[in-house]
């Protein structure tokens, strides 16, 4: 039985980020506004949880974007470090980008090619992991704004891509699972989705309508919840608290009959502590 888990929302930081100056120094109080400014805190919970899911015994780990504060490449170096130290394979990560990780232009994409080059192969944009019952598509919500924003957006070729998977998970029975940064519900608020939502979240829904087996793990809301596609359904769309500050962060989910299932799991950063029921 295929298990997989899921971290997100690292916003980890450089440990010499005190050296900032000027706008830099402003980006980074803006963007950590009511969490503390402590990149060896961040640095320790991150590895705790990584370490964690390993124990857990998952076939394949998600970690849905905002790794990093505001995607400088020497925060990226740090997420590099920690996954090496954690004792992960690559070929069992997916790795995807949050808005944090795009406030600096093409830093993403030069990662991928340096210091997270080892994940590229399961994390670059149309990269998609065939497990046993399921496969796990990387997707990117990112895109350039300035850091007063917080949106995100599918490009269309990806959806493309996506409805094209869709199909063929549909005839070989498999779940299909979108590990994403931005939730694909619609935010009530209309501003508000245009600040901090899924653009073009309607294109999505419409395939996860079109498509029972079709899933989504994502980030960015820093609570975990569940959703439904259709209303007294069965969830399909899942987030998990954000690691920076969430008590549990740490989600399983186990891969039965093309569907994919929460399980309850529990992390707490400094100690080895991991429950599951």
């Amino acid at each position: 039985m295929t298990t997989i888990a899921h971290l997100t929302d690292f916003h980890l930081l450089e440990a010499d980020h005190d050296r900032r100056r000027g706008a830099e120094r402003w980006r980074l109080r803006y963007l950590s506004f009511g969490r503390p400014i402590d990149a060896a805190q961040r640095r320790r919970r991150t590895l705790a949880a990584l370490i964690e899911a390993w124990r857990s015994g998952a076939d394949h780990l998600v970690l849905t974007g905002d790794l990093t504060e505001d995607g400088t490449p020497a925060q990226f170096e740090v997420l590099a470090a920690v996954l090496a130290e954690s004792g992960w394979d690559p070929a069992r990560v997916t790795l995807v980008p949050g808005n944090h990780d795009a406030y600096t232009e093409g830093a993403w994409e030069r990662a991928l090619e340096g210091c997270l080059r080892p994940f590229a192969a399961t994390s670059g944009q149309g990269t998609a992991v065939a497990l046993p019952g399921a496969v796990v598509a990387a997707v990117s919500t990112a895109m350039m704004q300035p850091v007063t924003r917080s949106a995100g957006a599918i490009a269309a070729r990806e959806l493309s891509w996506i409805a094209s998977l869709a199909a063929q998970t549909r005839r070989s029975g498999d779940a299909l699972v979108l590990a994403q940064h931005h939730p694909p519900i619609r935010h009530p608020i209309g501003a508000m989705q245009w600040l901090d939502g899924l653009i073009n979240s309607a294109e999505l829904m419409a395939l996860l309508h079109e498509h029972d087996h079709l899933h989504v793990i994502h980030g960015h809301t820093h609570r975990e919840h569940d959703a439904p596609v259709r209303s007294g359904a069965p969830p399909r769309i899942f987030c998990a608290q954000a690691l920076v500050d969430g008590p549990s962060p740490l989600r399983l989910y186990r891969v039965r009959c093309g569907r994919l299932l929460s399980e309850q799991a529990r992390v707490r950063s400094g100690a080895s502590t991991f429950a599951l029921a």
